[in-house]
């Protein structure tokens, strides 16, 4: 008989928690997978259980289902899914426990893999001392890992694919993202389009800083979980008019701002003309500057600090020493590491970051949540499938 039995519910496009999947049911497990869209169906090469209601329907689908086939724990990535908050209430009707996937947060050698015991959601240290007690002293220690744009732009266009073909299918599906599949393919064509001049106007920015003394403010996306279910901000460009109106009332004269374009951003606000219409509303253009392209670590190197909602880029800043300020619910927002709330006092008073404690924090994900691995990459995936196997089989 299986020790366990895994339910799967969506994940990123691509074969990353199939293949976790297969090692599960190499260690003794069961496993099973819902589709909700031709993209699942494919994703799991042409095998699964199809769901074609509603999303208002699917808990309780969902419960029915669980108790026919035995499953013990649930499996998704993306706790905020429309689709998963229902899967997570079923969760809790039946006492499952479910282990929710995300890009991690320790980038970039990082997968994230909470587990919420019967459907309870994990809770984040709150503090540094939690922090040690969880890490327990262990060290911490990271294989860089490689994940490859080209392979993660290449499952989605074909996950998407199967999705639009075979809608008729899955007549009850909508999706969680905020622009539709085909709205983001014509923006990152676009995107590729004018790489050219955005490469241009980046080097073009980076003269015009030269050596002055900055601050960092990393873009989020629209849409992502971190920024709509864990700030305050309904979108990323009410989140840069706090900044920019805090910046210009409280930074000292000769500090400037250096925006940076997030990575997966296929730029559908046309970010440049947006920034630079507020800059000029709070007359702070000349000490503003956005650029498409950087090399992340070395702005790391050279600012003064990092102020963001609750980006990833923190964490690489602690992780280099520079203070970061979060406007948003940040997991390193905590004494003696980041600071966070209003912005106007960081401007002129960024704390100094403690590198131990740093470590401490990290470790401590590391230990609760974290796998040194990657979704898009042929030695990410081998890492990932084993690594996520083994936590997810212990007891």
């Amino acid at each position: 008989m299986p020790q366990r039995h895994f339910l799967f519910l969506q994940g990123l496009p691509g074969p990353a928690l199939r293949r976790v999947a297969r090692q599960l049911e190499l260690r003794g497990h069961a496993t099973s997978r819902i589709n909700f869209n031709g993209g699942d169906w494919a994703d799991w090469r042409f095998a699964g259980t199809p769901y074609r209601g509603t999303v208002q329907r699917f808990a309780g689908w969902l419960v029915d289902e669980a108790r026919a086939i035995g499953a013990t724990d649930i499996v998704l990535l993306g706790e905020r899914r429309p689709l998963h908050i229902q899967a997570i209430a079923a969760a809790q009707q039946l006492g499952l426990d479910v282990h929710v996937f995300e890009e991690g947060y320790l980038r970039p050698n990082s997968v994230t893999i909470e587990r919420w015991r019967k459907g309870r959601p994990w809770q984040a240290p709150q503090s540094l001392d939690e922090c040690a007690d969880r890490a327990r002293g262990l060290p911490t220690v990271e294989t860089p890992i490689e994940n490859r744009f080209t392979r993660r732009w290449r499952e989605a266009v074909r996950y998407w694919a199967f999705a639009t073909a075979l809608w008729p299918f899955y007549p009850g599906y909508r999706s969680h993202r905020v622009q539709s599949a085909w709205h983001e393919m014509l923006a990152w064509l676009g995107r590729y389009c004018r790489r050219p001049a955005e490469q241009r106007d980046s080097a073009a920015a980076r003269a015009a800083l030269g050596d002055a003394p900055f601050f960092l403010f990393p873009l989020q996306l629209d849409g992502d979980a971190q920024l709509v279910h864990r700030s305050p901000f309904a979108s990323m460009e009410a989140a840069a008019a706090l900044v920019f109106a805090s910046f210009a009332a409280h930074a000292p004269s000769d500090m400037h701002l250096l925006v940076k374009r997030h990575p997966f951003d296929p730029d559908p606000r046309r970010w440049r003309r947006r920034l630079a219409r507020l800059a000029d509303q709070h007359d702070i253009a000349a000490r503003v500057h956005y650029v498409e392209f950087a090399d992340l670590d070395a702005l790391l190197a050279r600012c003064r600090g990092v102020i963001t909602v609750n980006s990833t880029v923190g964490g690489l800043a602690l992780r280099q020493g520079r203070p970061v300020h979060a406007v948003g619910q940040a997991l390193y927002a905590m004494p003696g590491l980041a600071s966070c709330g209003s912005p106007d006092p960081f401007w002129t008073a960024p704390a100094a970051v403690d590198p131990q404690n740093y470590a401490v924090f990290a470790a401590a994900l590391w230990q609760d949540c974290l796998v040194n691995a990657g979704f898009h990459g042929k030695d990410a995936l081998a890492r990932l499938e084993s690594e996520a196997a083994q936590r997810m089989s212990e007891e």
